[in-house]
């Protein structure tokens, strides 16, 4: 028991749910709009950006770390 203030509230009858409370979520889920086609394109064309920005990114600091060995090497 983590907190035994809150563990009363969650066992006492103050909060009540009803009993084809997960049908009513889900049935209220269902019936939201699917995304458009657009929509999803601009969420793939993001995580391509993202996940590009990360590998240039990546390709910067081996390049950058290269070129340290390269200078402390020639010494």
């Amino acid at each position: 028991m983590m907190n035994k203030t809150l563990d009363t509230l969650l066992n006492s009858d103050l909060l009540s749910v009803p009993d084809n409370f997960t049908d009513q979520v889900m049935k209220e889920i269902y019936q939201l709009p699917m995304p458009t086609p657009r929509q999803t394109w601009k969420k793939r064309l993001q995580w391509l950006a993202i996940f590009s920005s990360a590998a240039l990114g990546t390709v910067e600091l081996f390049s950058f770390i290269f070129g340290i060995w390269i200078a402390t090497a020639a010494y």
